[in-house]
C-alpha cells in the first residue's frame, strides 16, 4: 500500500469518525466527499421482486452518497404490492444495501384457480407455479376484489400465519386448512406426516398447538397418532391407530 493510498484511507476514516460523532452536521459534510459516492447497491431479502426491479423502483441517482437521506427511496419501494417494508443502509464507504421485507404468502385460495394469500387475507399477485409455492389450501373462502372477505377465513389465515412463525416445519406439512365448528380450525397434513389431522381453537392456537405436540410425543409408543383435537383447555383428545 503506497503513501497516497494510506493517506486517502486515513482521511476517509477520520471523516467517517466525524460523521458518527457528529450525527447532526457530520453527514451534511460527508455527503459532499467523492469517497462516499455510491458505487454499488446490493439487494437482500428479494424472492418475488427481482433485485433489478428493486433498484429501479428505489431510483437512487448515480451521483448519490451513502450519507444521503434515502427515506424517499424506501417509500417508493414500499409502494410495490409485493413489498411490505424496505430499509436502505450503508455498507462500507461506498455501497448501499436495500433490505426488503416482502409480503409473505401463507395459503392458497381457489378463485377458482389457486392464488396465494397473506395472513391478512390479501391476494398476492405472484404465480404459485413460477415461484414453487407449496402452501396449504384454504377451503371455503369467499374472495372478492382481491381479498378474502369472510371473517371466518381471515381468522383461519391469521392462525396459520402465527403457526408459521412458531413452527414453520409443521406448517410446511399442512395440505389443507378450514374453519371447524365450535370456533376452531382443522389442519389436514400431507401423507407421511407424523399425524393426519389436527384441530385447534382459533383463540390461543399457538398454546394449543404446543400442548398437542406434547401429547403426540407422549402417545407415540402406544401406536401411530392419527388425529389430535386440542380445542379444550383441560385435555387433548388423541386418536391412535394401534400397532399390528
Amino acid at each position: 500500500m503506497n503513501r497516497q493510498t494510506r493517506r486517502r484511507l486515513a482521511v476517509v476514516g477520520a471523516a467517517a469518525a466525524i460523521g458518527i460523532a457528529s450525527p447532526f452536521w457530520g453527514p451534511a459534510v460527508l455527503r459532499t466527499m467523492p469517497a462516499f459516492g455510491v458505487v454499488g447497491i446490493d439487494v437482500h431479502g428479494a424472492r418475488f421482486v427481482s433485485p433489478d426491479a428493486a433498484r429501479a423502483l428505489a431510483a437512487i441517482p448515480p451521483d448519490a452518497s451513502v450519507w444521503d437521506d434515502h427515506s424517499g427511496a424506501e417509500d417508493r419501494l414500499a409502494t410495490h404490492p409485493l413489498i411490505e417494508d424496505a430499509r436502505i443502509r450503508r455498507d462500507g464507504f461506498n455501497r448501499l444495501v436495500i433490505e426488503l421485507h416482502e409480503v409473505r404468502p401463507v395459503a392458497l385460495v381457489p378463485t377458482p384457480t389457486l392464488e396465494p394469500v397473506d395472513g391478512r387475507g390479501t391476494l398476492i399477485p405472484v404465480d404459485p407455479a413460477e415461484h414453487a409455492l407449496d402452501l396449504p389450501i384454504l377451503q371455503r373462502a369467499e374472495v372478492q376484489d382481491g381479498r378474502v372477505t369472510d371473517e371466518d377465513s381471515r381468522r383461519v389465515l391469521a392462525v396459520l400465519e402465527r403457526l408459521g412463525d412458531l413452527s414453520p416445519e409443521f406448517v410446511q406439512r399442512v395440505s389443507e386448512i378450514r374453519r371447524w365448528p365450535g370456533d376452531a380450525v382443522e389442519l389436514v397434513l400431507l401423507d407421511g406426516s407424523h399425524i393426519a389431522r389436527m384441530i385447534l381453537p382459533l383463540d390461543d392456537a399457538e398454546l394449543a398447538f404446543l400442548r398437542a405436540e406434547d401429547a403426540i410425543g407422549e402417545c407415540g409408543e402406544k401406536g401411530r397418532v392419527v388425529a389430535v383435537d386440542a380445542r379444550f383447555r383441560d385435555q387433548v383428545v388423541v386418536q391412535i391407530e394401534g400397532r399390528a
